[in-house]
């Protein structure tokens, strides 16, 4: 999933000069790899868009998340200004396809901030979305438990900006086409900026109707979580920290951590990253499983061509103790698992 954040789409879209009118924008990503996985017998990789239909041994052509979107802005006057952004996911693997299933939403903007109504990441979805260095490729930390979501039928607030500190808020909604009766979801975070540091909370609150219809951890359970998130950059090194504690209904209480570092020299970034999580799983299947003693570690190069383009490579190791809940049995089978991946990848964006 993409880990836009919300701050940087709506003020990119506030970004456009004030005028009376202002021109339409076409903005977009295309992200492709090459991607050699190693899997153990009979082990499959963690549920995750990211890596599409490619959890088999082998080569694979993989498509991380490309899209393509529209934005723009219209100055209303006396201070106000009405922004929109519609994105759209494209896939060119396997004939490909395209979807609205990306940031869209139609929003107010003055001096006391934006708020909009649309299809957005949620804010503890954004609150890292700056520290996670191998997002939508191998390496991304939703393979640790880090499920981020975006929300439908969402109503949102993102605060201006005091002296490095942006808060942001939404709120799911029920929609006419949907039986769900009351919130969806409440996601709040905070993010501060000053200089070389960085620092964001925030907290989310999920129902069972709205997880029961997403693919990944906690599916078809009431969840709250809590994630911290801490960042330094400074003379080309940065350093990124990562915190979740997650409580959810029938698989208890469950945390993750990363730690990242990078270092760029010229038009070359070295990247690496380590992680854990702890009983985490998904349940409401035929099979649910609980995930223990879970690790990934990878390390990375991204080498500018461009300010547009750039290529990298990519290797990243995960293994972890799996219990995997076949029905009508006592007790779950241990299924520890083990991957190795290594990609070669390009993206482009315009």
């Amino acid at each position: 999933m993409k880990k836009q954040l919300i701050a940087a789409a709506v003020a990119t879209a506030i970004a456009v000069p004030m005028a009376a009118s202002a021109d339409v924008t076409v903005y977009g990503k295309l992200h492709y790899s090459i991607t050699d996985l190693d899997l153990d017998a009979g082990a499959g990789v963690p549920a995750d868009t990211d890596w599409d239909d490619a959890a088999v041994d082998g080569t694979h052509v993989m498509s991380h998340d490309s899209f393509f979107g529209i934005k723009g802005s219209e100055d209303l006057g006396n201070g106000l200004s009405a922004v929109f952004q519609m994105e759209f996911s494209i896939s060119a693997d396997d004939l490909g396809s395209v979807n609205n299933d990306h940031n869209t939403y139609v929003a107010l903007a003055g001096s006391w901030g934006v708020a909009g109504i649309g299809q957005v990441d949620t804010p503890l979805n954004s609150s890292t979305a700056s520290l996670e260095l191998f997002d939508q490729q191998i390496g991304d930390n939703d393979q640790l438990g880090f499920n981020n979501i975006r929300l439908a039928n969402a109503v949102f607030y993102m605060s201006p900006n005091w002296n490095g500190l942006t808060v942001v808020a939404g709120v799911g909604m029920p929609s006419a086409s949907n039986d769900i009766d009351g919130v969806e979801a409440v996601s709040v975070a905070a993010m501060y900026s000053n200089g070389p540091w960085f620092a964001s909370l925030a907290y989310e609150e999920v129902s069972e109707e709205l997880t029961s219809a997403i693919a990944g951890a906690a599916a078809g359970s009431d969840f709250d979580k809590w994630r911290l998130g801490l960042g330094y950059t400074a003379n080309g090194f940065h350093v990124g920290f990562i915190y979740e504690d997650r409580d959810v209904d029938v698989l208890g209480d469950s945390d993750s951590w990363q730690l990242s570092a990078s270092y760029t020299a010229g038009n070359n970034t070295f990247k690496v990253a380590y992680g854990q999580a702890d009983d985490w799983g998904i349940t409401g299947t035929s099979a649910p499983y609980l995930i223990d003693d879970a690790e990934q570690w990878t390390i990375g190069i991204d080498h500018k061509l461009s300010n547009r383009t750039k290529i990298y490579a990519a290797y990243s190791n995960y293994e972890d103790d799996q219990l995997v809940v076949v029905g009508g049995l006592a007790a779950p089978i241990v299924a520890p698992k083990e991957w190795d991946a290594f990609s070669l990848g390009i993206i482009h964006t315009f």
